[in-house]
């Protein structure tokens, strides 16, 4: 299965109503940023089985570097290919991670092999790929995944579906989202958990094509 997902902001303190900074901007409905995270690790998981394919559009988590491999090794999917989002500055530069080594990644990735080799990993070696922004084709249809919203996107106008976050569903609120085949698969819109591609499909088949302003 090939699922779509973004902005999980694992270990965000002030995402959470309980105990956030913040006086304004959309909240989640925690206590902290620790039992928030714990909710999203069982709710991926729960539908995101280890040989799917995971395409993550971008706001992976925040504080230290070592929340980018604590959040990630708890996470089943292997095969997960991460567009880069505007919170994802370690993940971007590539960072050293100082405490994952090749040893544990090989663990994590292929249990059944063995590596002494106790070198720390940069972070976009736990990802497939690492980019952007990235055009897909599945089954003839083309997607076009980024982490922020485009109003024009490549071949819109010959129904391809163009998938983004950053802005945690409010934009789906808007005529760009409710009729044309533009949408927000940030984990806040659909009861924090990923997006299969079948449900997207399926959301997406009675939308209208979106003509180009010029």
């Amino acid at each position: 299965m090939i699922w779509f997902s973004s902005d999980w902001h694992a270990y965000h303190k002030n995402i959470c109503k309980g105990c956030t900074s913040w006086t304004s901007g959309s909240m989640r409905d925690f206590d902290d940023e620790e039992t928030m995270t714990e909710k999203l690790i069982e709710n991926i998981n729960k539908y995101v089985k280890e040989s799917d394919d995971l395409y993550f559009l971008g706001d992976l988590s925040f504080g230290s570097i070592d929340n980018i491999w604590r959040f990630r090794k708890r996470i089943n999917c292997k095969t997960i290919h991460f567009i880069l989002g505007n919170h994802d500055n370690h993940i971007k530069k590539n960072k050293i991670l100082p405490n994952c080594t090749f040893k544990e990644l090989y663990e994590y990735y292929q249990p059944w092999a063995i590596s002494d080799n106790l070198k720390p990993q940069p972070a976009q070696d736990l990802f497939f790929t690492v980019q952007n922004y990235l055009e897909l084709v599945i089954d003839k249809k083309t997607f076009v995944l980024s982490h922020h919203p485009f109003e024009e996107w490549y071949e819109m106008d010959r129904g391809s579906i163009h998938l983004h976050g950053h802005l945690h569903g409010n934009l789906n609120h808007s005529d760009s989202n409710m009729f044309f085949r533009r949408m927000d698969v940030g984990i806040d819109w659909k009861e924090f958990r990923p997006y299969s591609i079948d449900e997207i499909l399926d959301i997406m088949k009675n939308r209208q094509i979106k003509k180009h302003n010029s």
